[in-house]
């Protein structure tokens, strides 16, 4: 196995342990700011992270600044659809049972 398999592996190990302890200390609820905030520093970090590795194991490459880009754009754009999906979750939540 390459080292950089190991180390993907790792961080997704690693972002997926995060986010059980996150949830376990909140309790999992969805809605709660820390919730929320922790569970998208761990997203941003493990996208960041595999992006990085993966343009380090590319080094050398012509394509590298295109995998840096498009590594920044998935991790704006996971922030931007969790928050979407968060503020759904709270309304749907705080709306009364339909009858």
């Amino acid at each position: 196995m390459s080292a950089p398999l190991i180390i993907a592996v790792v961080i997704v190990l690693v972002a997926s342990v995060g986010i059980v302890l996150v949830g376990s200390a909140y309790k999992w609820d969805l809605t709660a700011p820390g919730y929320t905030r922790w569970t998208r520093a761990i997203g941003v970090g493990a996208v960041l992270g595999l992006t990085a590795v993966t343009a380090w194991s590319r080094w050398g490459e012509p394509a590298v600044p295109f995998i840096i880009v498009g590594g920044v754009a998935l991790a704006v754009g996971f922030v931007l659809l969790h928050r979407y999906l968060t503020a759904r979750v709270r309304a749907l939540l705080s709306e009364p049972p339909a009858e």
